[in-house]
């Protein structure tokens, strides 16, 4: 409720110092000053998902309700715009009180969609053929999980039921399942809850899970030997630069996060297990562009961006040339971008939805 009030309150204010402004007729100065807003929104949302800062993680929030104020605010201008135009009789007086209630409306409106959609978790299935399979394999991948921070242990309970429903052969945690803002217990119940999963596990680093910036908060809450000590416990394999025959056909190669200095280089890399099978590749984050010029492979599977989490940022990660979300055809791989089964932070989401994914391979 707080939260929500907080918005109200940020709305309010951007409202009430541009009264003067929309009282009187100063279209030129109007029209600058709505530009400026739509510009503000994305810079407001990379400060929050984009930038590794201190401020970033002890007043994220305070981005997220800004964020929310703007584009309430802005909606109020385009009410303004129409109502401006309409120019009939009795309109007009209303015509702040209009705008008002537009950007008010618009305030709860993206409040209630966003953390709707930050709570529901959809299960999106895919295809892929590959050569030199035998049959066809089923296995889940969920990545991004920030759970005991933006995720729930009610919503992780949720998606280990849905994911033992679809009877995958494997699943892959792909990175982020906890985080800095993520307590020592409740690291230890995320691990006793994924113990629950009915396949085999394999789990990969994310650039949160060691908690590298979390000299931003109050310090770690838990140690790498602790967290690998949870892991293993709970039956999961972890895979440093590793592979695993995950049947007689399939190979998985597991990739350290490319924010680690133990990464190795692709080049350097030796498959054992060369010419027994199609090879899946899980890497956290899709940015090891040097990789995937050369990386062969039937698939690379990643997370790690949220589908930019907070509208327009996909827009703007893919015109900056960095894959946010979906397919995207490489040299001698395909590469797929999870939108991530959480959110950053704060349960808030007006990019794609979150989900988790159920990938077959097939044979070419």
């Amino acid at each position: 409720m707080s939260f929500i009030l907080l918005i109200f309150a940020a709305w309010a204010v951007i409202f009430a110092l541009q009264f003067p402004l929309r009282r009187k007729p100063h279209p030129v100065l109007r029209t600058v000053v709505f530009f400026i807003k739509l510009l503000l929104i994305p810079v407001t949302a990379l400060l929050f998902v984009a930038i590794d800062s201190k401020i970033a993680y002890m007043h994220g929030s305070i981005f997220v309700v800004v964020y929310i104020a703007l584009i309430g605010d802005s909606a109020a201008d385009v009410v303004d715009l129409i109502v401006r135009c309409i120019k009939r009789k009795g309109v007009e007086s209303f015509r702040l009180l209009l705008c008002g209630a537009a950007g008010i409306l618009f305030c709860g409106g993206v409040y209630i969609y966003g953390t709707w959609n930050a709570e529901n978790i959809r299960e999106m299935r895919h295809e892929w053929k590959a050569e030199g399979l035998k049959r066809e394999h089923t296995f889940a991948f969920a990545a991004d999980l920030h759970a005991g921070s933006a995720q729930t242990m009610d919503t992780l309970r949720n998606l280990c039921r849905d994911i033992n429903a679809a009877k995958p052969e494997f699943v892959i945690l792909g990175g982020d399942v906890t985080d800095e803002l993520t307590s020592y217990e409740d690291m230890v119940e995320t691990y006793s809850i994924l113990s629950e999963l009915e396949a085999p596990v394999y789990f990969i680093y994310g650039n949160h899970d060691r908690q590298p910036s979390s000299g931003f908060v109050s310090g770690r809450t838990y140690t790498d030997e602790q967290l690998e000590e949870e892991i293993t416990r709970a039956g999961i394999h972890i895979l440093k630069d590793e592979y695993v025959k995950t049947a007689e056909d399939l190979v998985l190669l597991g990739r350290e996060d490319i924010s680690s200095d133990a990464r190795i280089k692709w080049e350097d890399l030796k498959n054992p297990f060369e010419g027994e099978g199609a090879l899946i590749v899980a890497d956290h984050q899709p940015y090891d562009k040097e990789q995937l010029e050369i990386e062969s492979s039937a698939l690379q599977i990643s997370g790690h961006t949220h589908a930019g989490q907070l509208w327009p940022l996909k827009t703007v990660y893919t015109l900056l040339g960095l894959p946010a979300f979906g397919e995207f055809e490489q040299k001698k791989t395909f590469l797929y971008v999870s939108a991530g089964a959480n959110d950053w932070m704060v349960p808030i989401r007006t990019e794609e939805h979150c989900e988790w994914e159920l990938v077959t391979i097939k044979q070419r």
